[in-house]
């Protein structure tokens, strides 16, 4: 079986249209929510800590969205092994266990 460029370059422009359908479709789902008056879905809440911008959580959530497309880039460009993935959750549990150590060491509840 062979393949020809203009198949494969189909195939990875409908996988792009697809994923960022995907991406539109959930942006706009989380505005709904957090347009909802009842609802506690804030939107603020991912860069912001009591109402201010929190360098912290702006610059983490800024790399979570960049480290989350190479992640999906590399899914649909066939490049993507165990180890990525691996290394891809490692960083963010290790990320996720610092902050909460290192808050809980800033309130005094760790010495």
């Amino acid at each position: 079986m062979t393949f020809d460029w203009d198949t494969i370059n189909k195939i990875q422009v409908g996988m792009g249209l697809v994923l960022t359908i995907v991406v539109i479709f959930l942006i706009l789902l989380l505005i709904v929510w957090h347009k909802e008056s009842n609802n506690r879905v804030d939107l603020k809440d991912l860069v912001c800590r009591d109402g201010h911008l929190d360098e912290k959580k702006f610059t983490r959530f800024g790399a979570w969205i960049v480290s989350t497309w190479g992640f999906v880039y590399m899914i649909i460009d066939d490049q993507f092994t165990e180890w990525y993935f691996v290394g891809y959750m490692g960083v963010w549990v290790t990320n996720a266990i610092l902050d909460k150590y290192l808050s809980r060491k800033d309130e005094g509840i760790l010495k």
